[in-house]
């Protein structure tokens, strides 16, 4: 995937929680208190990192354990029945973060061999995503400690949907003209 398209779903990405952050605030709400403890969007998140796990393993020089990289095949099916049969606290918000680590990857390789200019404002955007990320992998808990004063004010949620959705319009317009063609 190019550095422009890239930039284009993650603009639409937020201007549409942007935008329901600022129209239908009180669903944003219930999302964010529910999905710490949702099973299921536990289970598709750990299913992505499994596979972005294999994915990245795969890549990677390990030497003389290439051999063996024919068992990731096996391995990441099994270590994600492992994760979802074993891990009872197994938590969205702790899967989000694993998520936001490891698709970080790919992006930030490909702004990087982009040759585009700016290609350091998704890099830039990434990286805090990443320290978003580790915080979330951490400490799961972090995650209603972080979204409590949105879910306190709603005019907070507004303004901050807001400027989410105004970031989305910015990487949509990025896409499309500086990182087009």
């Amino acid at each position: 995937m190019s550095l422009q398209w890239i930039s284009i779903l993650l603009g639409v990405l937020a201007l549409t929680g942007g935008l329901l952050g600022v129209f239908c605030p009180g669903l944003v709400k219930r999302f964010i208190q529910l999905f710490p403890r949702s099973v299921v969007p536990a289970w598709i998140l750990t299913a992505l990192c499994c596979w972005l796990g294999l994915k990245e393993a795969q890549a990677m020089n390990m030497g003389f354990l290439s051999d063996y990289k024919k068992y990731l095949y096996v391995i990441a099916p099994l270590t994600f029945v492992a994760c979802v049969t074993y891990l009872k606290e197994l938590l969205a918000s702790r899967a989000l973060g694993g998520f936001l680590l490891l698709i970080a990857v790919p992006i930030v390789q490909t702004a990087a061999v982009s040759g585009k200019p700016y290609f350091q404002v998704i890099t830039a955007l990434v990286y805090i995503w990443i320290i978003f990320g580790l915080f979330l992998l951490l400490s799961p808990w972090w995650f209603r400690k972080f979204f409590k004063p949105f879910l306190e004010k709603e005019s907070l949620m507004r303004a901050a949907s807001g400027l989410k959705a105004v970031l989305g319009v910015a990487l949509i317009l990025l896409g499309l003209f500086v990182y087009g063609g």
